[in-house]
């Protein structure tokens, strides 16, 4: 069974990455961010890459990574700077 795990963000957003395991024992993941608004939220699924992982915990990196830089680059200012920081300090 495949699950969703959940991963803070800057600002009003939520990274959601499900992994899975393929039939050639390699890894893959898709990731959805989540933005919470002042009426409910906002999901953005961000387009599946056909990238291939040996461990799980490889393809989680690579999903957030990629959803991370989809907010640097979309998100309001504040949350990109955000964004920004947190990176400097890894």
């Amino acid at each position: 069974m495949v699950q969703r795990k959940r991963f803070d963000a800057p600002g009003d957003y939520t990274i959601a990455v499900a992994a899975e395991r393929m039939k050639d024992g390699q890894w893959s993941a898709v990731t959805t961010i989540q933005q919470s608004t002042a009426t409910g939220e906002r999901n953005i699924d961000l387009p599946i890459s056909d990238t291939r992982f040996a461990t799980e915990q490889e393809a989680e990196n690579f999903e957030l990574s990629r959803a991370r830089e989809w907010i640097e680059k979309n998100a309001p200012r504040f949350a990109a700077l955000l964004v920004f920081l947190a990176g400097m300090t890894r």
